[in-house]
């Protein structure tokens, strides 16, 4: 019933897209509700006044790969968010190069990263501020290649991987989960990195015994491949047993402090259009989310409309767009873990934060 279900949703929503053109490089999707509630929403409706687009400022946003989790960012752009406060967004996929580089040189307004990204920067002396926190949910999950890598402790002697560098989201995952059961990683468990790409070939060459699924198709696609769950980072008492907290603010809105104190009036009118995407959010559907990502993304209806459901089923989304001071605490310590940054290095939040653009955005909304 469930697959007949889901052959339906990808068929109707293949219907509508077929309308859409002139996509651009991606990689993933986003989420929602009540479709009747959110078509009467915030989508600007048809005849609305907005700037034309010779008049619109181009702001440019970086970053590595084109991911569902920054959906607010994407979305701003494809529902005319940003057109109303006078903008219009340039994504740029910087692959195999630092996305960072362009914020930093101020030949970018933000990159989307994760919160490591803030910190990491920051310790080295680089001025950044996180002005918005789209996830609230921490989004990997570790992954046994079969029924006999199904705990932590099965992995001893073993091999995992994930995560294209040591200081990675996913290997300091990897190495927190590790740790948790009392594993000394590269001790009692060889820790690789290794791609995505590479998963399926590394499992079933025996290569790795498990590896870290990084977003919901990703863990799809290791299901299929017959790998069972070992830990699942959205169940709060497991993920809150394992980093120190049940919420997780990985996925981030990044500025430096140059472009804040340059362009805040831009970068406030930005923020506005991400507040108002956050909004349409949380009352739209699965689909409504995905169709209105397709513009911007090249995965496939079905792919986007299974990350969408998943991540509105499992809550990932921040509709709020701020940090919780335990998501932060257990940021900080990942980072630490994987090498990111020392562990003398605890700043405090104001050092890492800047969310009064969002202060500014939600009293402008009436929220």
């Amino acid at each position: 019933m469930k697959k007949i279900l889901s052959l339906l949703l990808t068929a109707a929503l293949s219907l509508t897209l077929l309308a859409a053109c002139g996509q651009t490089p991606a990689e993933e999707p986003a989420e929602s509700e009540d479709t009747q509630a959110a078509e009467t929403a915030e989508t600007p409706a048809e005849g609305s006044e907005t700037a034309s687009a010779g008049d619109l400022e181009t702001i440019v946003i970086t970053e590595d790969v084109r991911g569902y989790h920054w959906a607010p960012a994407y979305l701003a752009e494809t529902l005319g968010y940003f057109a109303e406060e006078g903008l219009h967004a340039d994504f740029q996929t910087i692959r195999g190069a630092d996305s960072t580089a362009p914020v930093m040189n101020g030949e970018a307004l933000f990159c989307l990263k994760g919160i490591e990204t803030a910190l990491m920067l920051n310790q080295a002396g680089q001025g950044c501020k996180v002005v918005l926190s789209a996830t609230q949910k921490f989004p990997y999950c570790l992954m046994g290649a079969s029924e006999e890598y199904s705990t932590l402790e099965s992995l001893k002697g073993q091999t995992v991987g994930g995560g294209l560098s040591a200081t990675s989201g996913p290997m300091a995952f990897i190495r927190a989960c590790l740790a948790s059961a009392n594993l000394v990683p590269d001790q009692d468990v060889t820790c690789m990195n290794l791609a995505s790409a590479g998963y399926p070939a590394s499992l079933e060459a025996g290569e790795a015994q498990a590896v870290v699924s990084t977003n919901p198709w990703s863990l799809k696609t290791l299901q299929d491949l017959g790998c069972v769950t070992i830990v699942e980072g959205t169940d709060d008492a497991v993920i809150e047993n394992i980093i120190g907290s049940a919420s997780y603010e990985l996925f981030t809105v990044v500025t430096s402090d140059k472009n804040i104190a340059e362009q805040g009036e831009t970068i406030q009118k930005a923020v506005n259009a991400m507040a108002k995407a956050l909004r349409w959010m949380e009352t739209a559907s699965p689909e409504e989310i995905a169709e209105n990502l397709a513009p911007l993304f090249e995965s496939s209806p079905e792919e986007l409309l299974f990350d969408a459901t998943y991540d509105k089923d499992h809550e990932m989304a921040n509709y709020t767009g701020y940090h919780s001071d335990s998501g932060y605490q257990a940021g900080i310590r990942l980072c630490q873990l994987g090498g990111g940054i020392p562990e003398d290095y605890n700043p405090d939040a104001s050092e890492i934060f800047d969310e009064s653009f969002l202060d500014n955005a939600w009293e402008k909304l009436g929220a």
